[in-house]
């Protein structure tokens, strides 16, 4: 029987007390997980203690729910704790969370051992897909700790950010940078029971939905800034019934937002658009970015408007999905050929921006363009991430009228599955004209490799 062995080592910027009472409250299991798991914990017993059982739910392949039961072997504040597993899918688990002094912070060291049924084909299994699965995890893992236990700085004019789309990917990213700059923020999202779970802690969260207009006067109170960062569920699937389309969150979101922030006398606007929105544009998304970004510039609010290419992170929906059928198929399906060029641009770059944005008076009335320092073709996307992923699949491209035809049929199942606009959504090609940016906002971009390793192959063996 072997034993394999997975280590993780990451140092934070926070004291030891406030690390461990984070990583000992079990609640927070979910904001470590990938999204993509549909992690569940399902234990109403949350006091953790030496014999603490706690169990949970997740979806680890093609949606199928599987219940795991752990315990708390060893309780030992502030240094550690260590959980087993009693009924899962491991013929063993062990898990020793270690947490020491390390200068100014925390250091924090996961050891992960673990034994897998079925013999040879369990050793196979491991290599193909448990133990990829297990990197892509702790490398999640270490970007959400950056993210929720980050840093902060005090700023010398700290202002109240009113982000909307703050619980989304791309608008968590800039709440997540405006906190840490020292700002005071307050996300607005119709989901408030959820919204903070992707957020640090402190980051206040507003009731406010902007397809309705319901609580956008008061969400805005006593704020000095608005950040729109739209992005409806499942983007960029749309489902009308449910009031999930571009016109409707992205254009008419957007123009009951820019309204009310007018009426709330906010002195700033940064508006986060795509490359591509234009009023003749042949997508409707881009026409209805464009829409949103004339409400943006007609609202008599000094704002800022960028325009970002693919943004991809540790979050996204996007690129991770097809690692994700690389860690469950034999291969990775593309919907065309994969030639479109790409610009991918690195969401920290995007929040980056946006904060700097915020209060730069270069960037002042201005629409920006933000795309990474490379332009490759879809394929050679794909085919990168998968190396820093360390998964070894083919590409097999399939012709986009085929694939659309099938998208056709499961846009018609319960959930809308894929939709043949989501499809085209996917083949458009995205390349930014990075020369304002760095005329106006000169800085630094991260290559697509580089940010790819802030969260994959971040554990050592």
């Amino acid at each position: 029987m072997t034993v394999h062995r997975i280590h993780a080592s990451q140092h934070l910027d926070r004291p030891l007390p406030e690390v461990f009472d984070f990583f000992s409250r079990p609640e927070n299991l979910a904001r470590l997980t990938p999204k993509g798991l549909g992690f569940e914990l399902r234990s109403a017993d949350r006091q953790m203690r030496t014999g603490l059982g706690i169990e949970y739910r997740i979806r680890p392949a093609l949606g199928i729910p599987l219940t795991w039961t752990s315990v708390i072997a060893d309780y030992t504040p502030p240094t550690g704790f260590v959980d087993v597993q009693l009924r899962g899918p491991y013929r063993s688990w062990r898990h020793v969370h270690r947490f020491s002094e390390e200068g100014h912070g925390t250091r924090v060291d996961d050891e992960v051992t673990y034994t897998l049924p079925l013999g040879p084909l369990g050793a196979i299994a491991n290599a193909l897909f448990v133990r990829p699965s297990l990197e892509q995890i702790f490398g999640f893992r270490r970007a959400a700790m950056e993210d929720l236990l980050p840093q902060r700085d005090v700023s010398a004019t700290p202002m109240t950010v009113a982000v909307a789309g703050g619980s989304g990917f791309v608008g968590g990213a800039i709440a997540g940078e405006l906190h840490r700059r020292g700002h005071r923020v307050v996300v607005l999202s119709h989901r408030e029971e959820s919204a903070g779970e992707r957020l640090p802690d402190g980051i206040e969260i507003r009731h406010a939905d902007v397809t309705t207009g319901v609580g956008l006067a008061g969400a805005l109170r006593d704020t000095d800034a608005l950040v729109i960062a739209l992005a409806f569920p499942n983007l960029p699937i749309e489902d009308a019934r449910r009031g999930h389309t571009f016109e409707a969150v992205d254009a008419a979101g957007t123009e009951r937002l820019v309204a009310a922030a007018s009426t709330a006398g906010m002195k700033r606007l940064v508006y986060l658009s795509g490359v591509g929105a234009a009023p003749d544009a042949d997508r409707h998304w881009f026409r209805a970015k464009w829409r949103a970004e004339s409400a943006v510039r007609d609202g008599g609010i000094d704002f800022t408007i960028i325009r970002p290419t693919w943004v991809f992170g540790p979050r996204d929906d996007s690129l991770n999905r097809f690692i994700g059928f690389a860690r469950t198929l034999p291969f990775v399906p593309l919907s065309n050929f994969g030639d479109q060029q790409m610009q991918p641009v690195y969401v920290q770059d995007v929040a980056t921006l946006a904060a700097d944005a915020l209060v730069a008076e270069a960037a002042r009335n201005e629409t920006i363009e933000i795309g990474g320092p490379e332009v490759m073709s879809m394929r050679e996307v794909i085919r990168r991430a998968l190396r820093v992923a360390r998964v070894d699949r083919p590409l097999l491209p399939a012709p986009a009228p085929i694939v659309k035809g099938v998208a056709a049929v499961l846009a018609l199942l319960p959930g809308r599955l894929l939709t043949p606009d989501a499809i085209d959504f996917v083949n458009q090609p995205a390349v930014a004209d990075n020369r304002m940016l760095f005329e106006r906002m000169p800085r630094q971009l991260t290559s697509l490799e580089d940010g790819l390793r802030t969260y994959f192959g971040a554990t050592s063996t």
